[in-house]
């Protein structure tokens, strides 16, 4: 919003005098007039004509509530109380608002840190379950797969790779295997009656 000053002039380049405003009404939408306090002012703005005069309205209010609050002071001191309060309001809100734009920034950080973990952990998991699965047909393989418990498909540790080898030979290897009493004492039956 810009205001139009009534009497400057400026070249318009055709060797005549163009009002300064000229320039500015060509590139907003609207021009309004308000007459604030019993002084009149031209404003071009792109913000709508209703919007301007509620603006106008309320810097009126607030000269007028001034004024009335104490009957001694001036127009124009009231019209520079007003902008002075206006002027803070509007540092304070802009303060507020970057206040508001760091700690949105934060929290996006600490939301894609949070991300980040959470994938690291879900890999962690499927590495720990193919890993489970590989030892698990290790077991298998040997015979020894706990009771109640039912062989998973195995997959390799890392996609693309084989599954590790097996290595040792498992096959005397035999589950719940007990040993017999009697070739245990006959063993040691022998070793007695040795010379």
């Amino acid at each position: 919003m810009e205001s139009i000053p009534q009497a400057a002039h400026r070249p318009n380049g055709r060797g005549g005098m163009a009002p300064a405003g000229e320039r500015i009404m060509k590139m907003a939408k609207n021009r309004i007039k308000l007459n604030i306090c019993g002084c009149e002012c031209a404003l071009c703005s792109d913000d709508s004509e209703n919007y301007i005069r509620s603006i106008g309205d309320e810097v009126q209010k607030a000269i007028d509530d001034l004024m009335a609050k104490n009957e001694r002071i001036s127009v124009t001191l009231a019209a520079v109380i007003t902008a002075l309060s206006y002027c803070d309001e509007s540092h304070k809100a802009a303060s507020t608002a970057e206040n508001l734009r760091s700690q949105i920034k934060n929290y996006l950080e600490d939301s894609s840190h949070a991300r980040m973990d959470a994938e690291e952990s879900r890999r962690e998991l499927e590495r720990m379950k193919k890993e489970n699965q590989t030892l698990r047909a290790r077991l298998s393989a040997a015979g020894k797969l706990p009771e109640g418990e039912t062989e998973e498909p195995v997959a390799p540790a890392v996609p693309g790779t084989p599954a590790p080898q097996q290595t040792g030979d498992f096959s005397r290897v035999k589950p719940e295997a007990k040993a017999d009493q009697e070739s245990f004492m006959s063993f040691f039956e022998k070793n007695s009656n040795e010379p």
